[in-house]
């Protein structure tokens, strides 16, 4: 059988150009991207569950010579660099001068992506297939299982960003009722064009069987590099792109990112370059603390999701490590891996099938980023089955990296999907609080705290108020208290509107060109002020959230009023969400008082504290240019 390299006709005469939306989608990271498309979609394939499925990343050089239809490749090529010089089509220029160049040299880089103990892409070649889903179909997937990780069939472009001719081909074997089944194809996407035989044709081309663009089946057709030596499937990009950093660590990079859950466990292991770099089990600590990549972390910007992934590492491996399981109607159950440690911060990470998806549930109202007074933590969230992994594959993002309920099209599946997952979102955040959270003595036998709180059994009122003990029922004087040790004045900034807040504000941009008459803007100076005689009580023992803030001002104006957590090392925020009097403006309460008059404000924080609060009072004062107050 002869084969050879065909495009689709265009009978139509319609325009394609060369960008690919699937494909684009893998351009920022590709090395990466192809480690963990092609990682998930192996994992899917599983064969035998008592053994890891093995995935390779392997360099091979082809003579040219030996390239399957290589004249072809290089007509082709050559005809969509002419069309787009007459275009003048700059990106399609530097692509088909680039593609004219790899083919024409002696011999033709691939990248090789093998996988072992998986099932093979089932065929033949027709819709509702396997093989058919991944050569010949956009957006859509086959996948055995309900839960597996992908569902949109998007993943399949990423060894396309690879491939400097954007060329892919195809080799799989697989078991048909006990016989040896094999199949193997090229696809390449280029640009509509005019054919050698003066044929209208699509972007789309096909190498294998001419009859019907169909694969070999058989070895006798398949050249000797494409085929299988056991049952699975390889993926083999065409003259592999060029990469200024090196491909093996940032690939390495991405697999320790996304599937350390699924090496942990020893459900699968990874071979790169000939297997010089083995990433399993027994190797995987050793790879997270490797400086190589460490260095392809930094060059993909990929620090952060690095980190966080080794740092749930830890939380699989420590003897600490305690499970919680939470049960909700509806979805099922869903595990909770959680360790609390110094040096974790707040780390959360959603898993599914042994892979990572994200950190935050924030479009069900949780991005788990704020945990004040919380000991340092790591989680990890894991459906425990098929029913319930199969709800997070509906809310999944093509990219895996997010979930959302506006991804389902049904709308009564949709509003259960948010109900279910904003219940989740609670079910977590309640979890880890009742963990985590820092827990203030019941009492504290400091003299000094009494400035910040004091007991409904010693006070039923304001003790600067009207009556500060009810068996007296007189005045008492308001008592001077030196005043607090302020934290320094924040320096001056040119925008009058700014929110203010404690500390030092930034530097604003550069000098600005001069224009006519330039008008001079206002500098803010926030300065530190004395509230005399200040309480922070807790009115209702039941809602921890709110606290009733009293203080006498000494001076007129607006004041800026920030309450921060006393008694840790360092003192951590608390940020208003409603006031009884007054504005909330950039974690500030913001009022208008009057020296010598008592005021009094009922205040709800973000998160529930018992423990004492301090009060820290500012005022803003603006500035003219020529430095006097106004």
């Amino acid at each position: 059988m002869k084969t050879r390299l065909e495009f689709l006709e265009n009978a139509g005469g319609e325009a394609e150009g060369l960008s690919d939306a699937g494909i684009e989608t893998f351009r920022e990271n590709p090395f990466a991207a192809a480690a963990r498309e092609t990682g998930q979609n192996s994992r899917d394939a599983r064969s035998n569950p008592a053994a890891p499925v093995r995935v390779t990343f392997d360099i091979l050089n082809i003579d040219a010579v030996a390239f399957p239809s290589i004249d072809q490749y290089r007509s082709a090529a050559q005809t969509c660099l002419q069309k787009s010089k007459k275009s003048k089509k700059e990106k399609e220029i530097g692509f088909f001068q680039n593609a004219v160049r790899a083919l024409n040299e002696d011999t033709i880089k691939v990248l090789r992506i093998s996988d072992f103990n998986t099932k093979g892409v089932r065929g033949p070649c027709v819709e509702g297939k396997p093989f058919h889903t991944l050569a010949k179909t956009d957006g859509i997937s086959d996948k055995e299982d309900i839960g597996s990780l992908g569902s949109f069939g998007i993943g399949k472009n990423a060894p396309f960003a690879l491939s400097d001719i954007q060329s892919v081909f195809y080799s799989t074997m697989y078991d048909e009722d006990g016989d040896e089944t094999v199949l193997c194809m090229g696809k390449t996407q280029f640009i509509s064009h005019t054919g050698a035989d003066g044929t209208e044709r699509r972007r789309k081309g096909y190498w294998g069987n001419p009859d019907g663009y169909m694969p070999l089946g058989g070895r006798a057709h398949i050249p000797p590099w494409l085929q299988r030596s056991e049952q699975g499937t390889s993926i083999y990009s065409i003259c592999m792109r060029e990469n200024q950093t090196d491909w093996r660590f940032e690939m390495a990079a991405a697999i320790l990112i996304n599937f350390f859950v699924a090496v942990h466990r020893s459900e699968m292991e990874f071979e790169l370059d000939d297997g010089r770099i083995k990433i399993n089990s027994n190797t995987l600590q050793t790879w997270f603390n490797d400086d190589r990549i460490s260095k392809s972390v930094d060059e993909l910007n990929l620090r952060v999701a690095f980190e966080s992934s080794r740092t749930l590492y830890c939380c699989l491996i420590d003897n600490q490590t305690f499970k919680q399981t939470i049960s909700i109607v509806g979805l099922g159950d869903v595990n909770l891996h959680m360790l609390m440690r110094d040096g974790l911060g707040y780390t959360v990470g959603i898993v599914r099938n042994g892979m990572y998806i994200t950190d935050n549930l924030e479009y069900f109202n949780e991005p788990f980023k704020r945990f004040p007074l919380h000991r340092d933590f790591a989680v990890i969230i894991e459906p425990s089955g098929t029913p319930e992994s199969a709800w997070f594959k509906r809310l999944e993002n093509p990219r895996h990296d997010n979930l959302s309920a506006e991804r389902i099209t049904d709308p009564d599946m949709r509003a259960e999907g948010r109900k279910l997952f904003e219940k989740l979102a609670v079910e977590v955040r309640n979890v880890i609080r009742a963990n985590a959270k820092a827990k203030p003595a019941k009492s504290v036998e400091l003299e000094e705290l009494n400035e910040f709180f004091v007991s409904e059994e010693a006070r039923e009122e304001d003790p600067a108020g009207e009556h500060t003990e009810p068996e007296k029922k007189e005045p008492s004087p308001v008592r001077r208290v030196a005043p607090k040790k302020q934290p320094p004045a924040p320096q001056q900034t040119g925008d009058p509107d700014d929110p203010p807040g404690p500390g030092p504000i930034p530097p604003g941009p550069g000098p600005v060109p001069p224009g006519p008459d330039p008008k001079p803007r206002p500098r803010k100076i926030m300065k530190p002020v004395e509230l005399a005689a200040d309480r922070v009580l807790i009115p209702d023992r039941t809602t921890a959230y709110r606290r009733q803030i009293l203080f006498t001002p000494e001076t007129d104006g607006t004041l800026h009023l920030f309450a921060e957590v006393t008694g840790l090392t360092t003192s951590e925020r608390l940020l208003p969400t409603y006031v009884s009097k007054g504005s909330i403006k950039g974690g500030a309460i913001e009022i208008d008082c009057t020296a010598g008059e008592r005021v009094s404000i009922l205040v709800d924080f973000d998160t529930s504290y018992e423990g004492p609060v301090e009060l820290l009072g500012y005022q803003v004062d603006k500035v003219s240019s020529d430095g006097d107050a106004s």
